[in-house]
């Protein structure tokens, strides 16, 4: 049996950011992606926030995964009202940014096994053992695990963790040419519950997808489609399961840590990860790299470091989910309201005597005024969703 200090299921941003930060440290995990591409099947919207690219020193504008950078979003309303916003993101390509990630672990030492499938986990008291089938078929011990596996978490199901749970289905079509120049929200209650349509536009392409609860969603889409007057030929399809509540209550437990979509780490408002993910990733490493020194001291292992250093983030706080719960359960008229309000203004520009305005504006529409708690969290909520929405 090999014996390893940490080992990192799932070659997504969560495990491929944990196994840089591990190597970072001096420690080499092992890593295993079931898949025998990083990166591949894409299952994402590929859009990823300039504070993902200063919080992990990714370099601006490379070519390699790089695509557009945009500084402007539009989230337009029923009554075509459309609230605009600050926000620099980059389109990237989704499985050539995850294999920079690869590259720069192994780089850096971590192993990766790619086609490679974790069969069986099972604890013991001085460790893990993993079973895996495929490019590496063999049996680890692993002084700790971290489970980045996905939304599906199967083999964090068979540890009774709790598993992410509703999930909310994404469909979405890679369309050949640009049909906008910034990033698009759609929100509407009735034809996208509990979600949104999206129009990110690329170099010489455009992502077009909805979110959403609705069974039919494909249909859905195609009438976006139509209504926006999007008709270019469809170059790609991608679809995907992506967890709906956000962070999971308990992400810890017996020599395991759990992060990525495995951990619920989604925003619930805009449902994007990739900050998230990375972000979960880096604490398990940091974490997990403490744990093991605490052992060799002859210290009890103490796994709340690494659910104490990620509760210290926004997008750990509960009224992520508050705001989730309230803003997708409004009507079309209360959205068109909230809208009129903030019809083709910047939200995050609205200070001084402007702030005065817009709560005189909003005092004079009751429909907005029967939940006022719920307007807070969704202040709070969109505020934190602007930093962690990708």
């Amino acid at each position: 049996m090999n014996e390893v200090g940490v080992a990192i299921v799932g070659g997504g941003p969560a495990g491929l950011q944990a196994a840089i930060t591990l190597a970072n440290k001096g420690i080499k995990p092992i890593l295993f992606e079931e898949h025998s591409t990083i990166g591949e099947p894409i299952q994402c919207g590929e859009g990823l926030s300039i504070h993902a690219f200063n919080d992990f020193n990714l370099p601006k504008g490379d070519k390699s995964f790089s695509v557009k950078e945009l500084d402007t979003c539009h989230l337009i309303f029923p009554e075509n009202k459309t609230i605009l916003g600050d926000i620099r993101a980059t389109m990237i390509r989704r499985d050539k940014f995850d294999q920079y990630l690869s590259k720069k672990a192994m780089d850096l030492g971590a192993e990766i096994f790619t086609a490679t499938k974790v069969t069986d986990i099972k604890r013991k008291t001085d460790g893990v053992v993993i079973k895996t089938k495929g490019e590496s078929n063999s049996e680890y011990l692993a002084k700790l695990l971290i489970l980045a596996e996905g939304p599906n978490a199967q083999l964090a199901k068979t540890l009774n963790f709790q598993t992410p749970s509703p999930m909310i289905k994404g469909f979405e079509y890679k369309v050949k040419e640009e049909w906008s120049d910034k990033l698009e929200f759609h929100f509407d209650s009735k034809k996208f519950p509990f979600g949104y349509c999206w129009v990110f536009p690329r170099e010489g392409e455009t992502n077009v997808g909805i979110v959403t609860t609705a069974k039919d969603r494909k249909q859905r889409l195609d009438n976006f489609l139509k209504k926006r007057g999007i008709t270019g030929s469809v170059l790609k399809k991608i679809g995907g399961q992506i967890p709906m509540h956000g962070p999971l209550k308990k992400l810890y437990h017996n020599r395991v840590l759990l992060a990525g979509d495995t951990a619920g780490m989604v925003n619930p408002i805009f449902y994007g990860g990739i900050r998230m993910a990375m972000t979960s990733g880096r604490v398990a490493g940091n974490a997990a790299s403490e744990i093991l020194k605490m052992e060799t001291d002859q210290v009890n292992f103490n796994h709340r470091i690494y659910e104490e250093k990620l509760r210290q983030f926004k997008f750990m706080k509960r009224i992520n989910f508050q705001c989730h719960r309230f803003f997708y359960s409004r009507s079309n008229k209360f959205l068109a309201k909230l809208g009129e309000v903030f019809d083709n203004k910047y939200i995050n520009r609205i200070e001084g005597a402007e702030i005065y305005k817009t709560l005189r504006k909003i005092l004079l529409r009751p429909t907005l005024l029967t939940n006022p708690i719920g307007l807070y969290w969704l202040y709070r909520g969109f505020l934190i969703a602007r930093d962690w929405g990708f």
